[in-house]
C-alpha cells in the first residue's frame, strides 16, 4: 500500500513540476494561484520569498496540511545565486487570514531542482527528494497548533536486485521493513512493529512528540485472533524512560475482564516483554546477500535476548511480582545480582489495569545507560500482553504483542529507542519559539 501512495505521489510531483525544465517566475505562479486566494493573500507569499535574490519557482502545491479547512500553499524555491544544488521548500499556512511562512528547509538535489517535488494529500505536505539513483525520501508535515510537525517518512533504495522500503510513522509509531525483488516485484522479508521511545525520566515531552505507543491493531495479535473482539476486549499503551540505572516501563492495558493472579497454577492474564539489546547491524548489503542466497536472516544462535514475564498479582494482598527471568547469554554473577533489583507493580483502573515495571541497566552487562551523543540506541523490543477473559477455557487466550512477532528471530522484535538529552524521536517546529524564547530573556529568564 505504501509503495502504491510512493508511486502516486512521484506522479503527483511529475505533473506540478511538468510546466518548464528552467522553473518559473513569480507572476507565472501568481496566476496559477488565482483560483485559490484572494489576490492579498497571494501578495503575502510574495513578500515572504526571497527579497533582493534573482530566484525559480520549480513546485508548488495547494491542499490543507493545517487541518483548519483552508487552503495552505507548499513551494520549492532555486536562488540563482547559490552555487550548491540545493532548493529550499516554504510552507505557508492560513493564520488569522494571512498566509504565514513557518519555515524555509533546505533539501539538496541531485541533478535538478525539480527532484524536490511537493505534494499536499489527507492533511499532509509529502516533500519528495531523490538521493541518487533509485533512492527516495519522502518526508510528510502537518501543521497543528503552532508547531510543524513530521508526521512520517518512508524511503525507498535499490540494492543489487532488490528494493528496500521502510516507513515510519511519527504519530503512531507504527513501522513498516520490506525487501523487494525488484523486477518480480516479490517480496523477500516484511517487518511490521511498533516503536517505543525511552525519554530520560523527569524529562519533559512537548506535544507533537509521541511519547507512548497504542497497540490495537489485529496484525499484532499472535494469538487466539479468534477469540479477540477488539480493543475494549483487550487494547494497551507502552511509554517508557531511562535515568543512570534502570529502564521503566509503564503498561496500561483496556480489558474488559480482568483475571486475577490468585494462585501460581491458575491460568490469569500476564504479561511478556522480551529485550534485545544486541540487535543486528542492518547491513542492508549483507540482508540483501542473504536473501539472495534464500537464507533465513535468523542468525545460528541469537545473542543478547532476554525475556520477563509478569504476574499480575490480585492487586490486594498478593503484589505483582516477575515470574521468571531469562536469558540466551550466560550471565556474570554481578547480572545475576542486579536481577534482584527488577520490581514490578499493578494497580486496577476503571477499564482494565496498569502495570509499571523496572529492569536494572546492570542486568543487561551497562553501568549506565548506553547513550552516544546525538545518536538513537535501539533496542529490540517486543512488549505481550496474555488476555485471558476464562479461566477455565485458557485454550482460548488472546495475546496482543507489539510486532508481528516470533520470539525465536530477533528480526521480527519491535523497537525500543533511548533517547539522548539533545535529541527527541522525531521532529518539530513551533512558529513561536523565537517570541517565546525572546519574551522570557527580557523576564529576565
Amino acid at each position: 500500500m505504501k509503495k502504491i501512495i510512493y508511486f502516486i505521489l512521484l506522479f503527483l510531483c511529475s505533473l506540478s513540476n511538468s510546466f518548464s525544465q528552467g522553473g518559473m517566475r513569480f507572476p507565472e505562479l501568481e496566476k496559477k494561484l488565482e483560483p485559490y486566494f484572494a489576490e492579498d493573500l497571494i501578495d503575502d507569499i510574495k513578500k515572504q520569498l526571497p527579497q533582493g535574490s534573482d530566484y525559480s519557482i520549480w513546485g508548488w502545491d495547494v491542499g490543507d496540511f493545517s487541518g483548519d479547512g483552508f487552503n495552505d500553499v507548499a513551494l520549492t524555491i532555486k536562488i540563482s545565486a547559490e552555487k550548491k544544488k540545493t532548493s529550499h521548500v516554504y510552507f505557508f499556512v492560513d493564520i488569522d487570514g494571512f498566509l504565514t511562512n513557518l519555515t524555509e528547509i533546505p533539501f539538496d538535489y541531485v541533478e535538478l531542482p525539480l527532484e524536490i517535488g511537493v505534494t499536499i494529500r489527507s492533511n499532509i505536505c509529502f516533500i519528495t527528494s531523490k538521493i541518487k539513483q533509485f533512492n527516495w525520501i519522502i518526508r510528510g508535515y502537518t501543521f497543528r497548533n503552532g508547531t510543524l510537525i513530521l508526521n512520517e517518512e518512508f524511503t525507498t533504495k535499490r540494492i543489487k536486485d532488490f528494493t528496500h522500503e521502510t516507513h515510519e510513522d511519527f504519530s503512531t509509531l507504527k513501522n513498516t521493513e520490506k525487501y523487494i525483488k525488484t523486477i518480480k516485484n516479490e517480496s523477500r522479508f516484511y517487518s511490521d512493529y511498533l516503536s517505543i521511545p525511552c525519554y530520560q525520566r523527569g524529562r519533559n515531552i512537548y506535544e507533537g512528540y509521541a511519547s507512548q505507543v497504542y497497540d490495537n491493531y489485529t496484525t499484532y495479535v499472535i494469538k487466539g485472533a479468534y477469540y479477540w473482539s477488539g480493543e475494549d476486549d483487550c487494547s494497551f499503551w507502552v511509554s517508557s524512560a531511562y535515568d543512570q540505572e534502570y529502564i521503566y516501563m509503564t503498561i496500561k492495558i483496556k480489558d474488559d475482564n480482568v483475571v486475577y493472579d490468585y494462585y501460581d497454577f491458575i491460568p490469569a492474564d500476564n504479561i511478556e516483554i522480551w529485550l534485545d539489546i544486541k540487535p543486528p547491524d542492518n547491513n542492508e548489503k549483507d540482508i540483501v546477500e542473504a536473501l539472495q542466497n534464500k537464507n533465513s536472516l535468523k542468525t545460528d544462535e541469537e545473542k543478547g535476548i532476554f525475556n520477563f514475564k509478569i504476574s499480575l498479582g490480585d492487586f490486594l494482598e498478593k503484589k505483582a511480582f516477575v515470574r521468571e527471568v531469562s536469558s540466551s547469554d550466560k550471565l556474570y554473577k554481578f547480572q545475576k545480582e542486579a536481577s534482584a533489583w527488577i520490581k514490578a507493580s499493578s494497580s486496577l483502573s476503571s477499564d482494565g489495569y496498569i502495570v509499571k515495571f523496572r529492569i536494572p541497566l546492570l542486568l543487561f552487562g551497562f553501568d549506565g545507560p548506553p547513550i552516544e551523543e546525538k545518536k538513537l540506541t535501539r533496542f529490540g523490543c517486543t512488549v505481550v500482553v496474555h488476555d485471558i477473559d476464562n479461566r477455565y477455557r485458557p485454550e482460548e487466550e488472546t495475546q496482543i504483542a507489539t510486532s508481528n512477532f516470533n520470539p525465536s528471530e530477533s528480526n521480527t522484535y519491535g523497537a525500543l529507542f533511548l533517547v539522548p538529552q539533545d535529541m527527541w524521536y522525531g521532529e518539530m517546529l513551533n512558529i513561536y519559539r523565537d517570541e517565546i524564547l525572546k519574551h522570557l530573556t527580557e523576564l529576565g529568564y
